[in-house]
């Protein structure tokens, strides 16, 4: 096969060569050698950075100062002392460090768990040396949640509702109107529909400001909702028939619109547009 066979010479003469494996390559020793596809770096170990010269040999490398970046995790009653490579918490001479967290001023001790004195819904904790303060999490089956700070876990809000408007409250039953809706207090949740109105059976009726049902009126320029009858026409101050329910802008004005209903024509001003 002798496309096969160019492969082989192929993968013979081009395959890559592992510089650090081979011994070919002498690392710094602050860095270590990485094999690439053709290629090779040294690369810096942990505990030291490349100063920015980036030498391939990796001369480069530079100590890091943990304890001037902060990257260690000494606890709060020990001393960071910096080392090549790395860095040591030590205790101060004549100490004998436990890993406590000092607090408000106050020693307090690894592991120790406490609410705070400004905040009593607030806990925190220390933790080989350092203070971490959280939210308190709200337990509803322990009889001795607090109430204050867990207000859900209070049964005689449990089954409350809050009002739209968010200022008024109701208990389990209640019942109230809102925007022309029927709402009530179910266990908490608040259910609303339609509010039921009694039947009107006339051509023209309106609904009052601050009122949700229709109402009768013989004016039918009152009117804000009638059973328009297409075969009822109008005719305008042109003698052209206008069908039941169209609209039109009165000729010779631009701010005065005229409606047929029901073969009666009203007309109203539109104050915005003068």
């Amino acid at each position: 096969n002798k496309i096969a066979t160019v492969c082989d010479v192929f993968l013979f003469f081009f395959s890559d060569i592992d510089e650090c494996a081979d011994g070919f390559v002498e690392c710094d020793s602050k860095s270590t050698c990485v094999n690439l596809p053709g290629w090779y770096h040294c690369e810096c170990r942990d505990g030291y950075h490349d100063n920015g010269l980036f030498s391939a040999s990796g001369e480069s490398c530079v100590d890091i100062n943990e304890c001037k970046t902060g990257r260690n995790t000494c606890a709060n009653d020990t001393v960071c002392f910096n080392l090549d490579g790395g860095y040591d918490c030590r205790c101060p001479h004549g100490h004998n460090c436990t890993g406590d967290c000092i607090h408000d001023n106050k020693v307090k001790h690894s592991g120790q768990i406490w609410v705070l004195d400004s905040d009593r819904c607030s806990v925190c904790s220390c933790q080989a040396g350092q203070v971490m303060c959280r939210r308190m999490v709200c337990d509803c089956d322990n009889p001795n949640a607090d109430l204050f700070c867990c207000p859900e876990c209070d049964p005689r809000l449990s089954s409350q509702c809050l009002h739209q408007n968010g200022l008024l409250t109701y208990g389990s039953g209640d019942t109230w109107v809102e925007n022309c809706q029927q709402c009530q207090c179910l266990q908490g949740q608040v259910d609303c529909w339609p509010l039921p109105c009694p039947p009107v059976d006339c051509e023209f009726t309106v609904v009052p400001e601050g009122e949700c049902c229709p109402r009768c009126v013989t004016d039918p320029c009152q009117a804000d909702t009638i059973r328009n009858d297409i075969t009822k026409t109008c005719t305008d101050e042109h003698n052209i028939s206008r069908f039941s329910g169209s609209s039109w802008i009165k000729h010779g004005t631009e701010c005065t619109l005229c409606q047929c209903k029901n073969g009666h024509i009203c007309c109203s001003v539109d104050p915005m547009c003068l």
